[in-house]
């Protein structure tokens, strides 16, 4: 399956949407700039894959601002 990926603040984000008996999962897999990939559980379902995609990007962009502000606190 072809998910987008989207570079936000220098991370990539790959929001998914996965059938799962009747409505679509929604996971987020983060890569920072070093390589490390770190991917959610399932974050919610959802009617459709694009809500499904739409909710995995908004959680993945917030993850991505809490990873930010705590390396900015600690720097």
């Amino acid at each position: 399956m072809n998910q987008p990926r989207i570079i936000y603040r220098g991370f990539v984000i790959t929001p998914m949407a996965a059938f799962d008996g009747g409505l679509y999962a929604a996971m987020t897999i983060i890569c920072d700039g070093d390589g490390l990939q770190r991917a959610t559980g399932v974050l919610g379902h959802f009617p459709s894959a694009d809500e499904a995609r739409n909710f995995a990007l908004s959680a993945g962009k917030d993850e991505v601002d809490r990873r930010v502000a705590r390396s900015a606190a600690a720097a």
